[in-house]
């Protein structure tokens, strides 16, 4: 409906609303408008734009039905409930005006600065009787934008100078600088960098997630998260959290710890940036479960490759390969991670594989009265000196022909100068060979090695001929370097304590 004419601005002294709000005759929390979601600091703020005699927005009124009884008139506030609240504590010295040292308190201004204060005309629209619908209506407008906004858009609008969303979006954007009079919290440099790079350089978020702020969002789901300490469903937590610690986070370094303990423990994987754990779905569920578990007791190692055949499994799956060795929990996960669900089931399916993963990649620590062959063979490397690097076949790699070059591989082939994969174009066409030996026992035999890079993510591929006559799913395979030959071992099958390995030093 039109309005019958525009609506003209007036000049009000603040003590009139002031005295108007005292007395009851201005309401200023109706139904329709939004909670209070101001930080003290934009309350500050906003009173020493006053003290200092700026201007502000304009405030929009509206009147009420007369009171009949009382044979009053009332005033709802349409549009500026968290400015005339801020003024009302700033006078009483209540709430975050109490005790506070970050603006001079009303009490302590001198008899010119408080006339100054309660005489500043504040700019308003009267919009007068004219009535329930339309006063919604105007609020509506006030509050609306040009473009439809998604549901982050809409809690920043209402959190986004929050404590908790600062903290969010710090880490999510390495170039938001808030100042001191923004915030209170404060992340150590190198901390902070230790996490704005790692999303940057795994390319987590797209120029389309930056520019509708999707990524403070998914800071603000794993903070949530690591809040709630168990799954929930889509973002029903993220807006109590957002309320909750919108005026201070007193607790953000608990969660900067448990974030930076799985971020830590994720590079040191060193998957490449194309990686399927860098799926938004996929990190976000290795972030929550990761920092459950106690670090030190993971081999490393063995993750690594359990990840990695997770990942080759996924290539099976959707290329309608044969998917035998897929179990029923993989399959669901694929499916759940590949639609990126944002439903509870399907996040607690997600950490229970991984879970599952973690557990199996846990060091062994019984004490036996007599070593197995593998931790004899672990001794008798140690106590040689002989270099040499980890690599566990999976089943899946056994069986399909491929194995993933891990990251303590990779490094070792580096350092060696016997191949750089980093250096290497994608695809079979720039494979490198070289010939490699097997060590048993008591005799040793050929093998021909396979490096190369696979089209699509660039994966680190290696293979060696006859494997499946040496070695078993996930048995423990030293390589070491002589005279840029590489030489494995299957610490997990054979005692080399009687073999001459000090030959291959």
């Amino acid at each position: 409906m039109k309005l019958e004419s525009s609506i003209p601005s007036n000049g009000v002294k603040l003590i009139d609303l002031y005295n108007k709000i005292i007395s009851g005759s201005l309401i200023t929390g109706p139904d329709y408008q939004r909670k209070l979601v101001w930080k003290k600091q934009h309350k500050f703020s906003f009173i020493d734009t006053i003290l200092l005699n700026f201007p502000f927005p304009e405030i929009y009124i509206a009147s009420t039905e007369i009171d009949l009884n009382e044979l009053k008139a009332k005033e709802v506030v349409v549009d500026g409930q968290q400015r005339l609240n801020a003024i009302v504590d700033y006078i009483q010295g209540r709430n975050d005006f109490e005790n506070q040292r970050r603006i001079k308190p009303f009490d302590d201004l001198t008899p010119e600065e408080k006339r100054e204060f309660l005489n500043y005309s504040i700019t308003v629209k009267d919009l007068k009787n004219i009535g329930d619908k339309n006063i919604i209506e105007v609020f509506q407008r006030i509050n609306s934008t040009n473009y439809s906004l998604n549901s982050n858009e809409i809690l920043n609008s209402q959190f986004g100078g929050g404590e908790f969303a600062i903290f969010c979006k710090l880490l999510a954007d390495k170039a938001y600088n808030p100042t001191v009079n923004e915030t209170e919290i404060i992340i150590e440099t190198g901390r902070r960098d230790q996490i704005n790079d790692f999303f940057d350089k795994n390319k987590v978020f797209s120029d389309n997630d930056i520019k509708r702020m999707f990524d403070s969002q998914y800071l603000m789901l794993i903070a949530s998260t690591l809040l709630e300490g168990n799954y929930f469903g889509r973002s029903t937590k993220i807006n109590l959290y957002l309320e909750k610690y919108n005026d201070e986070f007193a607790i953000y370094n608990a969660v900067l710890e448990k974030l930076l303990k799985s971020i830590s423990t994720i590079n040191q994987l060193r998957f490449s940036s194309n990686s399927y754990w860098f799926n938004k779905a996929n990190l976000f569920t290795l972030i929550i479960e990761i920092q459950k578990i106690e670090i030190e007791k993971l081999d490393l190692v063995i993750l690594e490759s359990k990840l990695l055949e997770l990942e080759k499994k996924v290539d099976i799956y959707f290329t309608d390969e044969d998917i035998s060795l897929i179990t029923d929990d993989e399959r669901k996960y694929f499916e759940n991670a590949r639609q990126g669900s944002h439903e509870l089931a399907a996040r607690e399916h997600r950490g229970k594989v991984i879970q599952s993963i973690l557990h199996d990649s846990f060091l062994v620590e019984e004490i036996k009265s007599v070593k197995d062959i593998k931790t004899l063979n672990f001794d008798l490397l140690s106590n040689l000196e002989i270099p040499y690097t980890i690599l566990i076949p999976t089943e899946t790699g056994l069986k399909k022909g491929i194995m993933d070059a891990v990251s303590g591989v990779r490094n070792f082939l580096k350092v060696n100068e016997i191949h750089a994969y980093d250096e290497q174009d994608l695809g079979p066409d720039h494979k490198k060979t070289l010939a490699g030996k097997f060590i048993f026992e008591a005799s040793e035999k050929g093998t021909n090695i396979s490096l190369y890079r696979a089209n699509g993510r660039g994966d680190y591929r290696i293979w060696f001929s006859d494997l499946n006559d040496f070695a078993s799913a996930f048995d423990e395979l030293a390589l070491i370097n002589k005279d840029g030959v590489l030489y494995i071992l299957n610490l997990s099958r054979y005692n080399y304590t009687h073999a001459n390995l000090s030959a291959y030093k």
